[in-house]
């Protein structure tokens, strides 16, 4: 489908008669884990200028395909909120999937929200959170029943609100194929697909981008699970799949373009018949800039964690149902905090917040309730519908939280409980560990999402480090809608790694911090009076 030349940056850059690399050679993963570490001497050293005449361009256009344009009047969900980011799509009926509804659900989970223009540049933001407003993440849905919409294979086009056909007929049959026969893919109303664009990330956060890639995937899906659960709709994530089978059905080349995860909608579907022929796409795409750069580092990792066989998917698929490691029991008291009571249809409604969603650019050094911070990192922590097990937990640097202590602690999702883990004021240290960034030290708490990766290679191989990514950017997306929800403000961060497992040590000794996410008061202009 990209008609584009091989670049000499893209290609294997390992030489020829080099052992490939398999999703079981999990040193792979410790090496990219490694090489793309922030420490205060690699910021600093890295010489890295972004070109804005090279920029990416932010959408994926078909032009040979003049798509289908889809319901304006979006009247995006009322339901509140907190509702549907608690309920994320996994209590759904079932019930029919609608154009209308098909429509408020790819809206709500990537859909363009408003333009600004800030320092000469456009930007076009969309529903969900991105890590530096780049956006990789494209959305394709194989729909076999969504009204009137012929059964197919589409593009979601967020620039003018169309789907773009791609292929006819049901596909459904080689998606749960290509899933090691995952049911829920075969009785879906229709399967999302979602993939990463690499260049769009690497064009500024270089070979590290292919975490932040897996964090707007799980941005997109928190919004996704979210609206999905508005509309009375199950959900099932599924992240263990062939690559290749994945690729051929989107018509993508698996480098520049790779498959994420696949997101079964709805649920009682007929079950597909014949299969179509699949046939190369062909489909000629725009180029995203006058030039690509391509970042070896990051192309190892993504070839190293493809599942290359339904066998080798059934493998994970299987590792996937082994128990995971709680984290210990607290060893010191905890603080259990009741969530903010909120009457039946209280609070912002999940279309609104999902408007009036951004990133936090400054917050004001007050204090949320702890009935606040309770409520969000409660609707935020239930483990998703999904193929893989819960990998991240959730620590905590509280710097003003009414009716916590000032400190560092561990989130207990079981029992919603607080365990203190060292008292004190903390905020230069947690400013400093966001990379310098004040954000950290005037926000009310710092949320980190950490993982043993070491366990979680151990069980699930390479794909583990797509999945924890993915888990911990899901968890931060619904981190984003709570804290609007309740009229505060969030902002994801980025963090010096090593420095950042040491300053929760010795509890989070061997976990790497995957993503942090700051909740507070947002500054106001009052607050400069």
């Amino acid at each position: 489908m990209v008609m584009h030349p091989k670049r000499a940056a893209d290609r294997d850059p390992r030489g020829a008669g080099v052992k490939k690399l398999g999703n079981r050679d999990i040193e792979a993963a410790r090496t990219y884990h490694a090489a793309t570490k922030h420490s205060y001497t690699s910021v600093r050293s890295g010489g890295h200028h972004l070109d804005w005449d090279n920029r990416p361009l932010p959408y994926k256009l078909y032009p040979e395909v003049a798509g289908i344009a889809l319901p304006r009047d979006l009247s995006l969900a009322r339901v509140p909120a907190l509702d549907a980011i608690a309920a994320g799509g996994a209590t759904g009926d079932g019930g029919e999937l609608t154009l209308d509804a098909l429509t408020r659900i790819l809206f709500c989970a990537n859909g363009l929200t408003r333009r600004v223009r800030v320092g000469g540049q456009d930007y076009h933001f969309r529903a969900a959170a991105s890590a530096g407003a780049l956006y990789p993440i494209e959305i394709y849905a194989a729909v076999a029943e969504a009204g009137e919409l012929e059964q197919g294979l589409y593009h979601f086009s967020p620039a003018d609100l169309r789907l773009r056909g791609l292929r006819r007929g049901d596909w459904r049959g080689l998606l749960a194929r290509a899933a090691a026969g995952r049911p829920s893919l075969l009785r879906a109303r229709a399967v999302l697909v979602l993939s990463a664009i690499f260049w769009r990330s690497t064009w500024k956060y270089r070979a590290r981008a292919y975490r932040y890639c897996f964090w707007d995937a799980g941005t997109i899906l928190a919004n996704l699970f979210a609206a999905a659960a508005a509309e009375g709709l199950s959900v099932d994530l599924v992240s263990a799949f062939a690559d290749p089978e994945i690729e051929a059905l989107l018509g993508i080349d698996g480098e520049r373009e790779g498959a994420v995860c696949l997101v079964a909608l709805g649920s009682g579907a007929a079950a597909p018949a014949a299969e179509p022929e699949l046939k190369p796409l062909g489909l000629e795409t725009i180029e995203l800039s006058r030039e690509e750069v391509g970042y070896p580092d990051l192309v190892r990792m993504h070839r190293a964690s493809r599942l290359l066989t339904p066998e080798e998917v059934g493998e994970v698929a299987a590792a996937a149902h082994a128990p995971a490691d709680p984290i210990p029991p607290p060893s010191a008291a905890t603080t259990a905090v009741k969530p903010k009571t909120l009457e039946a249809g209280a609070g912002m409604s999940l279309g609104e917040t999902i408007l009036r969603r951004g990133s936090t650019r400054a917050f004001a050094e007050r204090p949320i309730a702890a009935e606040e911070l309770a409520t969000i990192l409660a609707v935020s922590s239930r483990h998703q519908c999904a193929d893989f097990p819960p990998l991240s937990d959730a620590y905590l640097i509280v710097n003003a939280v009414d009716g916590l202590e000032t400190g560092t602690y561990c989130y207990h999702r079981q029992g919603g409980e607080f365990e203190l883990l060292r008292a004190g004021s903390f905020r230069p240290e947690a400013g400093y560990l966001c990379l310098e960034q004040m954000l950290g030290a005037d926000c009310s708490a710092l949320i980190v999402y950490m993982a043993d990766l070491e366990r979680a290679l151990g069980a699930l191989g390479n794909r583990a480090y797509r999945d924890a990514h993915l888990e911990a950017g899901l968890h931060g997306g619904q981190v984003y809608l709570a804290s609007y929800a309740l009229g505060r403000g969030a902002t994801g961060l980025t963090f010096y790694d090593d420095e950042t497992t040491a300053f929760f040590e010795p509890h989070a000794a061997g976990k790497s911090p995957l993503l942090i996410v700051a909740v507070g008061a947002p500054r106001s202009s009052s607050d400069d009076t």
